[in-house]
């Protein structure tokens, strides 16, 4: 059990690169005929995952202190991949793996073993893949990815889409992927299709149609990671919630959809200045649809719980499908403190101003939790929670950053 205590978070935070960039750029460059550097990269577990999965497809990759070196490779088996808990990881790797012909095993740990991949199983009939699934990792799959029209519904994982986006450009054909409902985590897929066009590769969306043109080349030599909005939020909403921290790192590019966290947390009363420190908190209750942005959910449940009135987080059923069952947990967590909370037909309704004390959280394996009850101490001053390590997944030096910034961790 672990101790975290806090009165004031002040000082310098340098916000780490974005990992969903990261993921994207390390498969684009494993794909380029010439050497290409990705640079300011953090090796959080998930990008580990990514570039394990990667090697044992015959990648070359060298891994430096804050930047990797991919070498122009053939894509071929190696060994079989285990995607860890990355979700972002297996949903690139399946329809990537198919870019080689060999029979391959593609597995995962803990939850990731149980998330959703069938909506590539369409996919695998239309190219005639042979597949082994039993409703749960591993999936084994032999079998080519070919041109054509792909149809997905809307409400699929982005995921899902990306990983198609990353990997059709560089087969023989052209392809199209169609969307047939509304699209659900657009931003994703836009991220997707940005990064696509900084790495050279033209990708063409009109009505809910993706155009990809076949057997595109990358165009890049280097690629730098920007912040991660991601991860910024915890300490965009600390910020809001009194503490006096400069952030450094971020750029407002409009490639990240978690970008949006500062669209969100202006519509709540705060404004910020030039170095995203909280000039003016009025905040007030709001409706927030995180349909766009499911991940920004427990540390927002976290400021909305400081709020008189009652706010609500709206369209979170992706949230079931996490590292935790998020909606779920982030009520227990916000419930161990004494807030006010509901979870009912995928909102998360929070009422407050909150009589916090000091409680116990369990952390369900979720970094998003860890680090969001990191920053919820600052209203309850000190808690407890079973766990810290699921941070690595994502953020490997937070608890460093949180120490130096004022933040106490008692094991």
């Amino acid at each position: 059990m672990i101790n975290l205590k806090v009165n004031k978070l002040q000082g310098e935070v340098v916000i780490p690169p974005s990992k969903s960039l990261a993921h994207r750029a390390l498969v684009l460059a494993s794909m380029a005929k010439q050497e290409v550097v990705i640079n300011n990269i953090s090796y959080s577990n998930d990008i580990l995952a990514t570039i394990s999965c990667l090697k044992n497809l015959g990648i070359n990759i060298t891994m430096l202190e804050d930047s990797v070196v991919v070498k122009p490779s053939k894509i071929k088996k190696v060994a079989d991949l285990n995607c860890k808990e990355s979700g972002t990881t297996l949903r690139f790797m399946i329809p990537y793996a198919l870019l080689q012909s060999e029979e391959i095993k593609i597995d995962g740990e803990n939850r990731l073993k149980v998330r959703p991949i069938d909506d590539y199983f369409k996919m695998f009939k239309d190219n005639d893949v042979s597949y082994q699934y039993d409703g749960k990792l591993p999936l084994t799959i032999k079998g080519s990815l070919k041109a054509g029209i792909y149809e997905m519904p809307g409400n699929v994982s982005s995921q899902f889409i990306s990983g198609l986006l990353l990997t059709l450009p560089f087969i023989k054909g052209d392809s199209k992927i169609v969307i047939t409902t509304k699209l659900e985590s657009k931003p994703y897929v836009d991220m997707t299709v940005k990064i696509a066009k900084e790495f050279g590769i033209q990708i063409e969306e009109d009505n809910n149609v993706y155009y990809i043109k076949g057997e595109q080349e990358v165009n890049i030599s280097s690629y730098y990671v920007e912040g991660d909005y991601s991860q910024a939020a915890f300490f965009l909403v600390a910020n809001a919630l009194g503490a006096e921290l400069k952030l450094k790192g971020l750029r407002r590019s409009k490639m990240q959809g978690d970008e949006a966290i500062i669209d969100i947390l202006e519509s709540l009363g705060i404004t910020f200045d030039n170095d995203f420190k909280a000039i003016k908190r009025d905040l007030k209750p709001q409706v927030i649809s995180l349909a766009q942005n499911p991940d920004l959910a427990p540390i927002l449940g976290v400021l909305l719980s400081s709020i008189e009135g009652e706010s609500r987080l709206v369209d979170l059923e992706r949230l079931a499908y996490k590292e935790s069952n998020r909606l779920e947990s982030t009520k227990e967590m916000l419930e161990q403190v004494g807030v006010n909370v509901e979870a009912i037909n995928n909102t998360l309704i929070v009422r407050g101003p909150s009589n916090y004390k000091e409680g116990y959280i369990k952390a369900y394996n979720d970094h998003r939790i860890v680090m969001a009850s990191a920053i919820l101490a600052l209203k309850t001053k000190s808690l407890f929670i079973d766990e810290i390590k699921p941070v690595n997944k994502s953020f490997p030096n937070f608890f460093t950053i949180y120490k130096e910034i004022g933040g106490k961790v008692y094991e």
